[in-house]
């Protein structure tokens, strides 16, 4: 791979049709970073280069977190590029797919990370206008980090599209963006919640072959109901993403950090209520002595709690209701197989001995009566004697006095 500049390039790491990204690594203090190069055929396009090396500034002025760092912009040549901290989880699109199931948590966390950069941005009087997966790097930690903060694209994928003198994602892009109206934060907010609702609904509010086309539902159709999509998005989830999606930015949430913090509490408040019913199913199940569909309801809460240590107590009672409805139902299995044996047994042999009172204890045998010891007839007897006497003789005497009065 070629030199540009005091990077050494390696492997590629992303195209599209605005710039190129490699690997790279710094002649001198042999540290990696990520080269983003202006692709060769916008080299001569002074607006092209222009808007890479004002927004390249731009970014570079906001320092954050979960902000990707820009470390230099340069030219060689006719090659104008920039270099940026380099992150090897690649992006959220791609994290989220070598990892497979990813809880929900984890992914409230990331977009919260998300949220964070976005809300400080724009007290910067920075907007990103093209928030998506792609645009979302992870670290080696599983971090969310903001890239391309407001780098104009040329329309070269179907998710690309030029509205005006808007270019963005129209997947992602806001009413007002699509429409060329001036942009605030809550476009950027607009554009997190369809985010939101890709990674937890499992698909986009809005799809189709055309950029235009998707563009002009965004401002003229309603999204679908997640749940209408989804039937394990609760509806307090439903109204969290239905309000950052509003046509109207006045109608969405304040903030882009608020508006996660209301989608994280809505599936908070869903899962108690779950978590909850399913307690009070398992105790009715409990009660019928319906003990496997008990010990499915609290398997199922079983694993609402596993990363929730401030409900540890509750979870240790559910485990052991757990535990104790398992080996009941593996008792009475047994019983219920001693009892056939038991039965197939006395079928072949009627008078088989019953030392230990088995077959009594199953129900198949009546049981001997059995006499008292002699030392007890003769202890009762004598205590019975010698009640019965005295009381016997007092009667008598009672009966005696009334006759001759």
């Amino acid at each position: 791979m070629p030199q540009l500049g005091k990077y050494q390039l390696h492997e590629e790491l992303g195209r599209g049709g605005f710039a190129t990204v490699y690997l790279a690594t710094h002649e001198t203090l042999g540290t990696e970073v990520a080269v983003k190069v202006l692709n060769p055929a916008l080299a001569g396009d002074e607006a092209a280069r222009g808007r890479f090396v004002q927004e390249a500034q731009t970014a570079s002025d906001l320092e954050h977190p979960h902000i990707v760092r820009i470390d230099d912009l340069d030219q060689d040549g006719e090659q104008v590029f920039l270099a940026m901290e380099y992150l090897p989880g690649g992006d959220l699109t791609s994290w989220l797919s070598q990892r497979g199931e990813t809880r929900r948590g984890e992914i409230l966390r990331m977009l919260g990370q998300v949220a964070q950069a976005l809300d400080y941005a724009h007290a910067q009087g920075a907007l990103h206008r093209d928030v998506k997966p792609t645009n979302i790097l992870m670290d080696a930690e599983g971090n969310a980090h903001l890239c391309d903060f407001g780098l104009v694209r040329v329309a070269d994928a179907p998710r690309l599209t030029r509205v005006g003198s808007v270019v963005g994602t129209a997947s992602y892009v806001s009413p007002e963006q699509a429409e060329s109206k001036p942009l605030d934060g809550r476009a950027d907010q607009y554009s997190l919640a369809v985010v939101a609702y890709e990674l937890f609904v499992g698909e986009l509010p809005f799809t189709g072959e055309a950029s235009t086309a998707i563009s002009l539902m965004h401002v003229t159709k309603l999204p679908p109901v997640p749940s209408s999509l989804n039937p394990d998005v609760p509806p307090d989830v439903d109204e969290v993403l239905l309000k950052a999606l509003a046509k109207e930015p006045d109608n969405r949430y304040a903030t882009c950090a608020a508006c996660i913090e209301a989608l994280d509490g809505a599936w908070e408040a869903s899962e108690r209520e779950n978590i909850r019913r399913l307690m009070v199913e398992s105790r009715e199940l409990l009660a019928q002595g319906d003990y496997t569909a008990m010990r499915l309801r609290l398997e199922e809460a079983r694993k609402m709690l596993a990363n929730r240590p401030e409900m540890s107590e509750t979870l240790a009672e559910l485990e052991s209701a757990r535990q104790s409805a398992q080996t009941y139902e593996q008792i009475s299995k047994n019983w219920d197989t001693a009892e056939r044996k038991a039965r197939d047994v006395l079928e072949l042999y009627p008078d088989f001995p019953d030392p230990q009172g088995i077959f009594v204890t199953l129900g198949l045998r009546k049981a001997p009566r059995e006499l008292p010891p002699i030392s007890e007839i003769v202890r009762q007897a004598a205590l019975g004697l010698g009640i019965g006497l005295p009381a016997g003789a007092i009667i008598l005497y009672l009966a005696f006095l009334y006759i001759t009065r």
